[in-house]
């Protein structure tokens, strides 16, 4: 099995697109995004030279594309560019309407001063109805032309607004104007997703750094601190928006995703219902005929599987857990259950936690025994009555589980604790507790905007590494500590803009010579020294999110955690109007699909690596070995347990 992803949502090899205003600036980067996915496309521009060049790239590189010279607000030439993609490529799942100009509009302020508007030359009629007719007529007409070719299969239809859409934009009112015409009118159609599986939504971002916002002149720095951006967005964030729109159908339809210097990825007026207005069976990666053969192979032992449970409660992992019968193959499934044959498991540094009965308060003595581990992957080998339609899977499908129990061969599983996946893989398995931590906890208890310093100790680890790459995506200058040199080497990979190794210099000093100001958001879970080193580092405003203390989990008496005080926390919080706030993961159960849907995303985009760690462990055997050693440190990346050692590679 490759271990890439290579199917997100809507985005599977030999899907089809068309994309409009194709040719350069996010229309491009899209394009190409969509092309990486196997996404046949059919690109739309004015531009001949530049849309050629484009296709020329796509289909160089292994992709197909064919470029539709085309002027949007010529009813005839779209009709016939959506018949032209039709005819090469016989369905149409997706469609980009990303054409669009500015930033024409009549100058109010000179028209106040003149007090003549009708012979004025500051009204500019013919460019900004041209700019409403592109903008906003286009439109209306190119998801009229989608809608007709995607009714008989569904499909999503995503439209490039702007943030002048949502927001006041003072000095460009007629080209808000178009732009929130384009929102309401996708907020309008949400009840096509319930009615014909087709998805309308958009995207809102800030200005970006693409050539039309680079012609706005004065305009750009109007706007800039009319909405107090602190800079302009990168393409590749607006394009990760997009394809986050793209592969989640969780906010349904109408769904408006607005993209901002400040607060990264927000939904704006979220439909009240749309939960519920998802329709027949999600899309999802088809069962495969080896996964199932995988998940459903007879074997002469009666149906008796293992798994990993703790015995009695200890921070020393190995002596708390044994191997015990766990279910059975051959059990009836109640109406809504499913039965996974587990192919893959993430060991946590949280781990030592659980077999310590931290979790589960002070009669955790009589929970015992305890199943163990946190997340896998894995292939569904039976379906009980109503799963089927509730979850959109069959005997075959890739699924992940977050629920305790991971360290199992196989697992009866509720429908609701179900996430479908693109793929059994060890990069799946790290998007998981590792990936969904950083995502959510940056975002929900961080508050992550762009422009600021953000600190991720333990960079190198399973979810450090998430926690760098999305700092830097939202455009922030990020720090990354770690204890090795071939950690550091990694850091530097994932883009980290200053690396300090904490075994060659220290990181206090590093702080205080390097960074005056301050850090305005830490990503902490080491704890001990490391922790107050940290937040004596805040900045005015600063935040601290704890994720986890490994430092101390094993150090305090009896090898148990060790409980630290902080003389003078509050004063130093007080006197920066600073936060401090813990992150438990199972807290924000709500936020995992539409987050593990955007890694996914980003992952299928090349906008985020997943290191695992290289080294192997296999069995439940094995389990021990890869707890001990997360814990020594010396791991790079996520460390994975193949539970059972058939290669999963062959399939």
């Amino acid at each position: 099995m490759d271990t890439q992803m290579d199917k997100v949502g809507l985005l599977q090899q030999g899907s089809a697109a068309i994309v409009t205003g194709a040719a350069s600036g996010i229309g491009k980067a899209t394009a190409l995004a969509l092309a990486s996915c196997g996404v046949k496309l059919t690109l739309l521009d004015l531009d001949t030279i530049q849309g050629s060049e484009l296709e020329r790239q796509i289909v160089s590189n292994g992709g197909r594309a064919q470029f539709v010279a085309c002027d949007v607000t010529n009813s005839d030439a779209q009709r016939a560019a959506f018949a032209k993609h039709m005819e090469a490529y016989g369905a149409l799942d997706v469609c980009i309407l990303n054409a669009g100009v500015g930033f024409a509009s009549p100058d109010f302020r000179a028209l106040l001063a003149e007090g003549q508007a009708s012979s004025s030359s500051h009204v500019g009629e013919a460019d900004w109805r041209r700019m409403s007719a592109i903008n906003l007529g286009a439109v209306v007409e190119g998801a009229a032309l989608a809608v007709s070719n995607m009714r008989a299969r569904g499909g999503v239809v995503l439209v490039n607004a702007s943030s002048a859409g949502i927001l006041p934009a003072p000095g460009l009112e007629a080209y808000a104007a178009t732009k929130a015409g384009a929102v309401h009118f996708v907020r309008s159609l949400a009840w096509m997703h319930q009615a014909a599986n087709i998805r309308v939504c958009c995207v809102c971002p800030q200005f970006t750094d693409t050539p039309l916002v680079q012609s706005m002149g004065k305009h750009l720095a109007q706007q800039i601190q009319s909405w107090k951006m602190p800079r302009v967005l990168r393409v590749e964030e607006v394009v990760g928006a997009i394809m986050e729109l793209l592969a989640d159908d969780g906010e349904g339809g109408g769904a408006v995703l607005a993209v901002t210097a400040q607060a990264g990825r927000t939904y704006w007026r979220r439909q009240k219902s749309g939960r519920q207005q998802k329709s027949g069976a999600p899309r999802r990666p088809p069962p495969s005929p080896e996964l199932a053969a995988w998940a459903t192979l007879e074997r002469d032992d009666g149906g008796v599987t293992r798994k990993l449970v703790a015995t009695k409660l200890s921070p020393d992992f190995r002596a708390a857990t044994a191997i015990v019968e766990g279910v059975s193959r051959t059990a009836s499934l109640a109406p809504g259950q499913v039965l996974i044959r587990r192919a893959l498991t993430g060991v946590n540094a949280s781990d030592i936690n659980f077999t310590s009965g931290r979790y589960h308060g002070p009669g955790a003595q009589d929970l015992l025994p305890l199943d163990v581990g946190f997340e896998s992957v894995g292939v569904v080998a039976a379906v009980g009555a109503h799963a089927a339609q509730k979850l959109g899977v069959a005997v075959g499908s890739p699924v992940a589980t977050m629920s305790y129990g991971g360290f199992s061969e196989y697992a009866v599983e509720e429908f609701k604790n179900v996430v479908p996946v693109p793929a059994v893989s060890r990069e799946t398995v790290a998007l998981l507790t590792s990936g969904l931590t950083a995502s959510i906890a940056l975002e929900q208890s961080g508050r992550m905007r762009g422009g600021e310093t953000v600190l991720v100790t333990a960079a190198a680890g399973g979810t450090g590494q998430f926690a760098v790459q999305l700092a830097k995506l939202a455009g922030n200058h990020v720090i990354a500590t770690c204890g090795s040199d071939q950690k550091a080497d990694l850091l530097r990979q994932l883009g980290a803009h200053r690396v300090v190794n904490y075994r060659k210099e220290s990181l206090k000093q590093v702080l205080k010579s390097e960074y005056k100001a301050g850090v305005d958001l830490v990503y902490e879970s080491v704890g001990g020294d490391m922790f107050n080193t940290a937040l004596n580092a805040l900045a005015y405003k600063g935040r601290l999110v704890v994720i986890g203390m490994m430092s101390q989990y094993t150090s305090g008496k009896d090898g148990g955690w060790a409980v630290l005080s902080h003389p003078g926390l509050p004063e130093k919080l007080l006197n920066k109007s600073a936060t401090v706030t813990g992150f438990f993961l199972p807290h924000y159960a709500r936020l995992f699909k539409s987050h593990l849907s955007r890694l996914h995303a980003l992952m299928s985009t090349g906008q985020l690596r997943v290191e695992v760690d290289p080294k192997s462990f296999v069995g439940l055997e094995s389990v021990a070995d890869a707890v001990d050693h997360l814990q020594s440190g010396n791991s790079l990346g996520k460390v994975v347990v193949s539970i059972n050692p058939l290669q999963l590679s062959r399939l």
